[in-house]
C-alpha cells in the first residue's frame, strides 16, 4: 500500500463528513451578549458566596472523615482526568478516518460514522472545557487547601508552572460536569447515573483536600458552559443530534441501533477490519 495511502484516506473521508454537515443554524448561538454577561455575573456571585460560607468549614470537615471514605474518594475522583475519555475518544475518530467505507455496507460506513461523530464531540466538550479551566488556573492563581495555613484566600495570580497555586477551578470537576452536560443535553437512560457520577467526582475532590468548594464550582460552570455551547453548536450544524418534529431533539444513532439489533456488534467490528484491511465484506442489509 501506498505510504501517502492514510492520509489520503483521512482528507477523503473529512471532506466527505465536512460536505454532510448542514449549515449552522441561529439556534447555535445559545444567549446573547448581555444575557451572557449576566450569567457570567450570576456564577461569580455564587463562587464567592461560596467562597466564604463553605471553603473553610468543608476543608474542617474533610478532617473528620475515616480513613476509608478517602480511600474511596482517591479511588473516584481518579474518573476526573481527562485523559480516560480523550485518548480513547481520539483514537476512534483516528481510527474510522483512516477506513476505506467504501469496502462495506452503507450501513456499516454510517453505523462506524455515527460513533466517531459521538467520539469527536464527546472529545470537543472535555478538551476545551479543559483548555479553558487551564486559561484561568494560571490568572487566577489559588493555593490549594493542602499548601495554606493561615486562610482559604491565598492568591498568586498570573503566575506559571505550578500544582500548588493552580486550584480555581477545579479541572476535575469541569471534565466531570462536561460529561454529565452531553448526557443531559438529550436526557435518556443513562443520564441520571453520569450526572450522579459526576457529582460524586467533583465531591471527590473536596474529600481528598484537593480543592475548596468555590473551586469545585467554578470548575462545574464552566464545564456546563463552555459544553453547552458547543453541544448548542452541534446540533445546529447537524451533528449527533436531530430535530424531531415535535421540537424535541433526539440522538442520531438511528444507523447505528438497526445494524446492532439486526446483525450484532460482531457484524459492526467486521466492517470495521475490512474498512481498515483488503478483505471485501459482503455487506449485510441495512
Amino acid at each position: 500500500m501506498n505510504e501517502l495511502e492514510p492520509f489520503r484516506r483521512m482528507r477523503v473521508n473529512w471532506s466527505g463528513a465536512l460536505a454532510r454537515l448542514g449549515p449552522s443554524r441561529p439556534s447555535a448561538v445559545p444567549v446573547s451578549a448581555g444575557r451572557l454577561g449576566l450569567m457570567v455575573v450570576g456564577a461569580v456571585a455564587v463562587i464567592v458566596l461560596v467562597a466564604l460560607l463553605y471553603d473553610a468549614r468543608a476543608i474542617a470537615w474533610t478532617h473528620t472523615l475515616s480513613p476509608a471514605v478517602h480511600g474511596l474518594f482517591s479511588r473516584i475522583t481518579r474518573l476526573g482526568t481527562s485523559g480516560w475519555l480523550l485518548i480513547p475518544c481520539g483514537v476512534v475518530v483516528i481510527v474510522v478516518s483512516l477506513g476505506d467505507w467504501r469496502r462495506v455496507s452503507r450501513a456499516s460506513a454510517a453505523a462506524w460514522w455515527e460513533i466517531a461523530t459521538f467520539a469527536g464531540v464527546l472529545f470537543a466538550v472535555v478538551a476545551v472545557s479543559g483548555i479553558v479551566t487551564d486559561i484561568i488556573k494560571p490568572i487566577v492563581g489559588r493555593w490549594r487547601p493542602g499548601y495554606v495555613h493561615d486562610g482559604v484566600f491565598v492568591f498568586s495570580p498570573l503566575s506559571l508552572g505550578g500544582y500548588s497555586h493552580y486550584s480555581f477551578p477545579s479541572g476535575h470537576s469541569t471534565t466531570a460536569a462536561a460529561v454529565a452536560m452531553l448526557a443531559a443535553f438529550v436526557p435518556g437512560v443513562i443520564t441520571i447515573p453520569v450526572v450522579a457520577l459526576a457529582g460524586l467526582v467533583a465531591l471527590s475532590r473536596i474529600v481528598v483536600n484537593a480543592h475548596f468548594p468555590s473551586d469545585v464550582v467554578g470548575g462545574v460552570f464552566v464545564g456546563m458552559g463552555v459544553g453547552y455551547v458547543i453541544l448548542r453548536w452541534a446540533r445546529a450544524a447537524g451533528l449527533l443530534f436531530v430535530d424531531r418534529d415535535d421540537g424535541r431533539v433526539r440522538s442520531r444513532f438511528g444507523v447505528l441501533r438497526r445494524l446492532v439489533r439486526r446483525h450484532g456488534a460482531g457484524a459492526l467490528f467486521a466492517a470495521l477490519w475490512v474498512a481498515l484491511g483488503r478483505e471485501r465484506q459482503s455487506p449485510p442489509a441495512a
